[in-house]
């Protein structure tokens, strides 16, 4: 006869009881975990007679999920999982003030809103404005693209010394990047954008810059050899 405590009830999948463990997840729920496992009935079963690998494969269907991983233990009987998700780098947003309605992990794999908003505490990531509009809509944005935003974002940090708060790509061909004290015109996202962006250290170590900078509405770094400086009215 099977000891009662090696056997998981039906109650398994009830987040108050300890018949489970779910550690590692930080974007993902237990209830969105705990939902996908509910897809393997175990009521009843022994616990070695446990499938664990078709529970971590119901698991791994959440797309921020890379991995998932179920041991079985025996006294008392439960079920342990570890979870490991992709990082997110990147989140997408329409304005300024509106809540993020994507993320991406720098492989290109995109989280939904579904599992927004993300922990900031956790995770560190670039903001991006986006209208999501047909010429450039953040749903078909693919590896080459979440690297080449995150690459623009990391190279303007280095160059200002400054984090950056969101990259504007809201307007076409006319990109512009909001940094902790000012904000730089990017203009187009070409070949020669990495190149503009390094002339920012000299530029906002300047005396004349930083005596203007309160009235500075934009430093224009769109044109490959002009760089000026647009004031507020």
């Amino acid at each position: 006869m099977i000891s009662h405590y090696w056997i998981l009830s039906r109650d398994l999948y009830n987040p108050n009881l300890k018949h489970i463990e779910i550690l590692g997840n930080s974007i993902v729920s237990n209830e969105k975990i705990l939902n996908e496992m509910k897809k393997v009935p175990v009521n009843g079963k022994a616990i070695y007679k446990v499938n664990p690998a078709a529970i971590a494969g119901e698991i791994e269907h959440l797309t921020p999920i890379k991995r998932a991983y179920v041991r079985r233990f025996w006294l008392p009987a439960r079920l342990v999982v570890m979870i490991e998700e992709i990082t997110p780098v990147i989140t997408v947003s329409p304005s300024e003030e509106a809540p993020d309605v994507a993320a991406f992990a720098l492989s290109g794999e995109i989280i939904s809103r579904d599992y927004l908003p993300l922990n900031p505490k956790k995770f560190n990531t670039i903001k991006v404005l986006s209208y999501g509009t047909k010429g450039d809509d953040y749903e078909n944005w693919d590896e080459k693209k979440i690297n080449e935003l995150y690459t623009i974002a990391k190279t303007i940090e280095e160059y200002s010394g400054e984090k950056v708060q969101y990259l504007d790509l809201r307007i076409p061909n006319n990109a512009f990047a909001q940094l902790e004290t000012v904000k730089i015109r990017l203009g187009r996202l070409d070949t020669t954008l990495l190149t503009r962006i390094k002339a920012i250290k000299g530029i906002l170590t300047s005396p004349d810059i930083i005596r203007l900078k309160k009235s500075t509405k934009y430093i224009d770094l769109s044109w490959q050899k002009v760089k000026y400086v647009n004031l507020n009215e």
